[in-house]
């Protein structure tokens, strides 16, 4: 099992922006997807943590499906124009994918 997490810090005053971008993302590109299956979350830094970042979380059995949605994503026409409409609010190259393995 594996926790894939992408991150990205939104501009000074614009994390609620991107909080409902990214939830936007979730009913409309997600839902396609079955970003349900992944048990998504959304988080925000708070303690130890830049408040600026706002990371998604997904929970994935195999390498292999996580793989098999970003194949999936690419083929949505919706998820390029998303990401056109969350560019303006995201500091430029912040964002980040971590995969992390769960032990436990």
């Amino acid at each position: 099992m594996f926790s894939a997490r992408w991150q990205i810090d939104a501009k000074f005053g614009h994390k609620q922006t991107v909080l409902e971008l990214l939830k936007k993302w979730e009913r409309e590109i997600g839902s396609q997807v079955g970003i349900a299956d992944l048990k998504f979350q959304i988080m925000t830094g708070s303690i130890g943590a830049r408040e600026a970042t706002v990371e998604s979380h997904h929970q994935v059995e195999s390498l292999a499906q996580l793989e098999a949605v970003f194949a999936k994503i690419g083929k949505i026409d919706a998820h390029a124009k998303w990401g056109k409409e969350m560019e303006p609010y995201v500091v430029s190259g912040t964002s980040l994918w971590n995969i992390y393995r769960i032990v436990e």
